[in-house]
């Protein structure tokens, strides 16, 4: 009954701001528009009037106090719905357009990645369905810092010191091993044969039969049957996550299941934030069907950034919408 109210609920949630001001270009989007000049193509971030107030959404979910599974369902369809219902005129104009290169829609948020000319964009800018463009930043992952060797701080044999200096070993005491909790990260990928990690590869499990994609995604290559790290760090990172191994306390949830996406830092491969949002959608509904929530992360850890080659966007709510909505479905976002 709950979630028949919400649903209905749902229509007001999504901001329909029709009274249409100037649509805001960003700046290192112009900067990078006039260095490619009037026939370069440029890759961007296109964020629709129409979108859902997540916040609200979160809210009214609380206050129903819904379950986890009908918490991520609302959230998936409403996302959804708004986003079927209100790009189908701007698809169809870039479609039949001159100058577009590619075209990829998102639903997690009301966005689209448009690469093309700079006078296709700027006559996106003056579509009233539009509400802001951005530059689609490349990512890369944080730079670890160096520090030197540190001792070992726990008396159990094995246990790494950050987990004890994070107080990992006292959660274990009280039971909190991550047992029955799904885990994900946006990395390198992760090397699926890894002795601290192989066995808990969730596409091993017997509800993943047949579709491994549910459980790792590359997003370059759709090779999804097999994860692989395409460098080390996501091996290393997942290890800090949920690593461990007869004998040894590496990662802070040893006996978690994971999931990842192999979409940073591929070695040629230029990644973007639109690369980042494909992650996103994928950890919000794995298997496609909104109904389910067991193949969604409770938690999501990341270890990458924006690069400065081309400065960084305002600090407003708009470009990092998706990850407040992967949030509102119920899965904690780490960075």
């Amino acid at each position: 009954m709950k979630l028949h109210l919400l649903l209905s609920i749902c229509a007001a949630l999504t901001l329909c701001t029709n009274i249409h001001g100037e649509t805001t270009i960003d700046n290192n989007l112009i900067q990078r528009m006039e260095e490619v000049g009037p026939k370069g193509t440029v890759s961007t971030l296109v964020y629709l009037v129409d979108h859902v107030d997540v916040k609200s959404l979160s809210d009214s979910i609380s206050q129903a106090n819904m379950r986890f599974v009908d918490r991520h369902q609302l959230v998936v369809e409403t996302l959804q719905a708004t986003a079927l219902s209100t790009q189908g005129s701007i698809l169809a104009s870039l479609k039949s357009q001159q100058g577009v290169t590619k075209i990829t829609p998102f639903w997690i948020s009301n966005v689209i990645r448009v690469d093309a000319r700079p006078d296709v964009i700027h006559q996106l800018a003056n579509r009233s369905d539009v509400l802001h463009i951005y530059l689609n930043y490349s990512i890369e992952l944080v730079t670890p810092v160096h520090m030197g060797p540190a001792e070992q701080s726990d008396n159990r044999g094995g246990v790494e010191p950050g987990i004890t200096a994070i107080r990992a070993t006292e959660a274990w005491d009280m039971g909190y091993t991550g047992e029955g909790v799904l885990v994900a990260t946006l990395d390198t990928g992760v090397d699926g044969n890894h002795a601290a990690l192989a066995s808990r590869w969730a596409g091993l499990r017997p509800e993943y039969a047949g579709h491994p994609e549910w459980a790792f995604l590359d997003p370059y290559t759709n090779n999804h049957n097999f994860p692989f790290d395409g460098g080390s760090h996501g091996s290393h990172t997942m290890g800090s996550v949920c690593g461990g191994s007869p004998g040894l306390g590496i990662g802070v949830a040893p006996d978690a299941h994971w999931i990842t996406s192999a979409g940073i830092d591929r070695g040629s491969i230029s990644e973007t934030v639109a690369d980042s949002i494909e992650t996103f959608e994928w950890f919000i509904d794995p298997d496609g069907n909104p109904a389910t929530a067991w193949d969604m992360p409770r938690v999501c850890s990341n270890s990458w950034g924006l690069t400065s080659g081309h400065g960084y966007p305002n600090c407003d709510e708009t470009f990092w919408t998706y990850l407040d909505a992967l949030e509102a479905a119920g899965c904690v976002v780490l960075f």
